[in-house]
């Protein structure tokens, strides 16, 4: 068990980093404060598993809008126990501490606002995108069904030509067929005259 001093300058103060500090300290089981110092900067005095305070320190160097911070000092030392949580040490003038809330909060409303800001152009363009890809889709849907449409018609028309031509050789030979039945039927005319002319030719030869 350590104990360690920490110094943190950069945007630390009225940016709610000693509730980020606060925060990480409380899952880490570490005791001692947070609190701001004149200078600007952020002090943290903790004890603790110097295997803990080392992932402590690593993790306090936050860099996330509005907290940005440049440096971290820390100082070890022996164990005191003289802490039994961790605490935030506020300012004792109120005024000031309710103003460091107040410009606290502020930032994160701005930072919030970028970031919904940033959602929103995003979104706007994955919408325009999925408006472009969908209007394509749709545009070659439209191009298929109008090539599907002109192959059928294109076929249709082909199979309305054979049945046509079909239909066609059909009548031709119906009409080939009426002639051979007509020239069929003179020469069984024929063929009776001829034999009317035999029989009376034979009946003739017979009366002589």
């Amino acid at each position: 068990m350590v104990r360690a001093k920490i110094i943190v300058s950069g945007r630390v103060q009225k940016a709610g980093y000693k509730d980020t500090v606060d925060e990480i300290a409380y899952h880490l089981n570490l005791k001692g404060y947070v609190k701001n110092l004149e200078d600007g900067t952020v002090e943290v005095v903790c004890e603790g598993e110097k295997k803990d305070i080392g992932g402590f320190v690593e993790k306090i160097k936050v860099r996330e809008y509005p907290i940005f911070v440049e440096s971290v000092k820390v100082k070890y030392s022996e164990e005191t126990g003289e802490f039994k949580q961790f605490d935030i040490i506020h300012e004792k003038d109120i005024t000031k501490a309710t103003y460091e809330r107040m410009d606290m909060a502020a930032r994160y409303m701005r930072g919030m606002h970028t970031e919904m800001k940033d959602m929103h152009q995003d979104l706007g363009g994955k919408i325009d995108s999925m408006h472009q890809d969908l209007g394509g889709k749709i545009d070659s849907m439209h191009q298929d069904l109008k090539e599907e449409q002109i192959g059928m018609h294109h076929d249709m028309n082909k199979r309305f030509d054979w049945i046509a031509e079909k239909y066609g050789d059909i009548g031709a030979g119906i009409a080939s067929i009426k002639d051979d039945l007509k020239e069929l039927k003179n020469m069984r005319n024929d063929v009776k005259e001829m034999k009317n002319l035999f029989a009376k030719l034979v009946n003739h030869f017979v009366k002589e």
